[in-house]
């Protein structure tokens, strides 16, 4: 018995292997997957697939027994297939575009911040007298040069501080002891109040 080859077999795919088999079976379920979201074949890739199968077709069989033909003839409609998979693939690429990133976490919402007045120095005392919201004045040093700042003696603690925003500008207030009974001075400082820079919004005495 011949041993005799096929020299079609060397240079196409076989359609029975399970590679070539297993490739076809992802391809199928691509073109699923896009449903009704793949956007329509280019234009002439079907009459070029024909072309190629009926070329395929017109060619001689390799051998006399013809058994190269129905082979290659199955192999070509195997890359035609892929070709069709990945011209398809390709357009619903430049269609969709890369997946959006996802989105950003959320900050964590900023408490209420007072609406104040310049003017309104009880509203500004009952906002800020307790609380202890330094904001960017939470480092000792930075406080003790913006207190510098303003005058206030060495080591004087604020008797209370808070967020707030006075005539529509965002400040720090700072409650402070003047050394007679139920008198405060209410002092707001912008953000980067620092030793040298006051930055004052607003310098009120309020009590008896």
């Amino acid at each position: 018995m011949s041993d005799e080859r096929d020299p079609d077999r060397d240079d196409l795919p076989d359609p029975d292997d399970p590679v070539v088999a297993a490739a076809l079976a992802r391809t199928r379920a691509d073109l699923a997957a896009h449903g009704a979201q793949a956007p329509a074949m280019p234009a002439g890739l079907l009459g070029d697939i024909d072309r190629a199968l009926a070329a395929e077709r017109a060619t001689p069989p390799a051998s006399s027994t013809g058994r190269g033909r129905p082979r290659r003839v199955l192999a070509g409609a195997a890359l035609a297939v892929v070709a069709a998979a990945a011209a398809i693939a390709a357009v619903v690429a430049s269609v969709t575009g890369p997946a959006a990133p996802a989105p950003a976490p959320t900050a964590a919402p900023v408490p209420d911040t007072p609406m104040l007045s310049s003017g309104d120095g009880v509203s500004a005392l009952r906002a800020g007298l307790g609380r202890t919201d330094y904001g960017p004045l939470a480092d000792p040093g930075r406080l003790a040069g913006c207190l510098a700042a303003h005058g206030v003696p060495a080591g004087t603690r604020p008797a209370g501080a808070r967020q707030v925003v006075v005539d529509g500008r965002p400040g720090v207030l700072l409650v402070l002891p003047t050394g007679v009974a139920a008198r405060f001075r209410l002092l707001v400082v912008e953000p980067g109040c620092a030793a040298g820079a006051p930055l004052t919004v607003s310098d009120t005495l309020v009590g008896r």
